[in-house]
């Protein structure tokens, strides 16, 4: 088919130069005959891609990190002459592991083939065809389509949650320090248990305003209430991962993810309220079956290189008192933004993510855990 192509623009090569040394029409007439075929093999290559017969199916639309999905995709020719040769790429959940199918059909025919999706890295992926090369029936003119850019096409969408590390024990400690003032309380709708009153601030629920005491004070007054100390785990999370390579960043990334996927399940299965933060979010878990909100979360969280990760740990220190205070991260400067806080009066553990370079240098009353990328996490977090 090369051989082809090349004999047939060098003719038309030829062509032209005797029809300019001759002048004479007929070497001119068989130019715009050849030069005909050639719009009308890239007019039907264009039909083809816009009027392109497909489906692609994934047999299960949520995996888990380190599993795999496959997905079947049938192309289908409905036209009256043949493809003789289409290229198409398909885009797994790897980037870099692009997958290729070369195949002919012939008139009204069709063919299927299954392309394996590993699962390398948790997050929500787009997977299917990318691009669709096709030539025409004389292998004259090849034509490129960005399937991504079809109004008809839409990849099929893929899940894959961080993977859950069950633990068996989690040694959190107890924090022996007293909290004074409004540092032992969390201020709830619901509420645990009442505590007392203070003055009404910004953003307050009205439902919550004492009436009585408002109006003998002349002031608004709130309820506010206790959070049961030994009961509830806080989970800030870091979303910078450095400036570190792609890959190594999704690596870095799902590790984080994972550590705190463990250590919420098990501080649910034990009956701890869990309290997760990370710069774009905060959730509150009462019970196992709260988890799946915890997973989604994790599951959708990107990572950057950079990320203000300082406003959310202080929140996480020091609005929520509670049994341990686990903070996850995979940059080196963790360590320079836990210095800046209040440690003495929270039971603070830092776990660096990737063995992260400087997180080994040690913080006063912060206990340091490094978990290595491929390493064993229950391993390190039961330590």
């Amino acid at each position: 088919m090369r051989l082809l192509k090349g004999f047939w623009y060098g003719l038309m090569a030829v062509f032209w130069l005797a029809g300019l040394l001759t002048g004479r029409r007929e070497f001119f007439l068989l130019l715009f005959i050849m030069g005909f075929v050639l719009l009308y093999s890239l007019g039907l290559n264009i039909w083809t891609g816009m009027s392109f017969s497909y489906t692609q199916e994934i047999d299960k639309k949520v995996c888990v990190k380190g599993g795999q999905a496959s997905m079947r995709v049938a192309i289908y020719n409905d036209k009256p002459f043949p493809f003789p040769l289409i290229r198409l790429a398909v885009l797994p959940v790897a980037r870099s592991r692009r997958a290729y199918a070369d195949f002919s059909l012939l008139p009204r025919s069709h063919i299927t083939f299954t392309v394996p999706l590993p699962c390398p890295y948790r997050g929500i992926y787009g997977v299917g065809m990318t691009t669709l090369e096709i030539n025409d029936s004389f292998g004259l003119v090849r034509t490129t389509f960005n399937m991504l850019k079809l109004p008809y096409y839409r990849p099929a969408e893929l899940k894959v949650y961080p993977r859950l590390t069950e633990l068996t024990v989690l040694p959190a400690g107890r924090n022996d320090t007293v909290h004074i003032g409004n540092a032992g309380q969390w201020h709830t709708e619901q509420g645990e248990s009442y505590a007392g009153l203070r003055p009404y601030r910004p953003g307050d629920p009205f439902k919550r305003v004492h009436r009585a005491v408002s109006a003998r004070r002349r002031e608004w007054y709130v309820r506010t209430y206790d959070l049961p100390l030994e009961t509830s785990v806080v989970i800030a999370l870091d979303t910078a991962v450095g400036n570190v390579p792609e890959e190594e960043g999704l690596y870095l990334g799902d590790l984080v993810c994972e550590c705190a996927a463990a250590i919420a399940h098990y501080s649910l299965k034990a009956g701890h309220r869990v309290i997760y933060r990370d710069p774009g979010l905060a959730l509150i878990l009462k019970s196992v079956k709260d988890f799946p909100k915890l997973n989604n979360r994790l599951t959708a969280l990107l990572f950057e290189a950079d990320a203000d990760f300082g406003t959310c740990l202080r929140q996480a220190a020091g609005q929520f008192p509670a049994r341990a205070v686990y903070v996850i991260s995979a940059r080196g400067r963790g360590g320079e933004i836990l210095s800046r806080l209040d440690t003495s009066r929270i039971n603070l553990k830092f776990i660096a993510a990737g063995g992260a370079p400087g997180a080994e240098g040690g913080v006063p009353g912060v206990q340091t855990v490094s978990v290595t990328v491929g390493g064993d996490v229950a391993a390190a977090l039961e330590s």
